[in-house]
């Protein structure tokens, strides 16, 4: 007695969920944005930079991502904001 098997949902993680919670948890669960942490992280550098060298050097760091990501937020905008503190 052969028996066929349907493998499509195998194929496809939600559709393969049995049930309606782990299907819940697969479409709520989130990945990080590689540009968001590399955002953050040179925020971070920025903020708590004890020297103004190293401030500068990521000023410039801003400058270059923003020229390879002209569609973004300006990056080097977002540290001067950081700059003004609660003003802004």
């Amino acid at each position: 007695m052969a028996t066929t098997v349907d493998f499509t949902a195998l194929s496809d993680a939600d559709a393969a969920a049995t049930s309606d919670l782990m299907a819940h948890r697969r479409a709520t669960t989130l990945v990080p944005d590689p540009h968001a942490t590399y955002r953050a992280q040179i925020v971070t550098a920025y903020v708590t930079a004890a020297y103004p060298a190293v401030r500068r050097s990521l000023l410039d760091e801003a400058t270059d991502y923003d020229r390879q990501h002209p569609g973004e937020p300006s990056l080097a905008d977002e540290l001067y904001g950081a700059d003004l503190g609660g003003v802004a």
